[in-house]
């Protein structure tokens, strides 16, 4: 089984892996994302991957290739149409724009995705996955919604018509705001979906404080989830949308 290329298009960066089903290979990374950085990256990798159709009039064959993105995705015509915080993303046919076989999926859900195949060795019931980046992003292990779109946990309104995902990015370089944040925002969660396990990602996933989430339970002691931290780091976007081929 030949390796298949997994893309990870971030607020501030692309990351990408080559995945042979069980370890990553090989790893690509830009800091900033742009279509060109995206180009360079396919470019450095097409040699290894795998085709599944015919060459293309630039003499490249058609490549298996995962991408992950945040945002509200079309799926049907391989593109985002909204993301706030890749904007220069929107409206973008990644399919049209390279002469390769892609699927695209939201990154939390690929970051879920990964994740429970790394730490976890079997799907549960009842998981959440989210990532603490520019942004934050979300997953529901067997749920995606009507369209595909469910999990947009930033966001939820959280205090006077204000974000979660806004009063994170405001609260960057105050910890201790941010810990009460995110406490409101995952007891939100928790309140709600009722998980067996939440698998945190991203930097800004340091800081979790239990105590005060339980503050915002309605039984904290049968409520509390496990909680787990991203195992594969900065690969799991990556091998999550490299996963879409499953």
């Amino acid at each position: 089984k030949k390796s298949i290329l997994g893309v990870d298009i971030g607020g501030s960066k692309i990351k990408m892996v080559l995945w042979d089903g069980q370890k990553v290979l090989k790893e690509w990374k830009s800091e900033t994302a742009t279509l060109e950085n995206l180009k360079k990256g396919l470019d450095f990798f097409s040699g290894g991957l795998d085709t599944v159709g015919p060459p293309s009039a630039s003499g490249r064959s058609g490549l298996k290739v995962g991408i992950g993105l945040p945002g509200i995705l079309d799926f049907k015509n391989n593109k985002a149409l909204f993301c706030k915080n890749l904007p220069k993303f929107n409206n973008v046919n990644l399919k049209a724009c390279f002469p390769m076989e892609v699927r695209i999926d939201n990154d939390a859900k690929c970051f879920l995705r990964a994740e429970m195949f790394a730490i976890l060795g079997k799907k549960p019931e009842y998981a959440l996955g989210i990532i603490f980046g520019t942004g934050i992003g979300g997953a529901i292990s067997g749920y995606r919604g009507n369209s595909g779109w469910a999990g947009e946990f930033g966001h939820m309104l959280i205090d006077k018509g204000k974000t979660w995902e806004k009063f994170y990015q405001e609260t960057k370089n105050k910890p201790k705001e941010q810990e009460k944040i995110n406490a409101i925002g995952i007891a939100n969660l928790i309140n709600i979906f009722n998980p067996e396990v939440i698998i945190l990602g991203g930097a800004g996933a340091k800081n979790l404080n239990k105590q005060l989430i339980e503050k915002y339970l309605l039984v904290p002691k049968k409520q509390m989830p496990k909680f787990v931290k991203a195992k594969l780091k900065d690969n799991s976007v990556a091998v999550g949308a490299a996963m879409l081929w499953n």
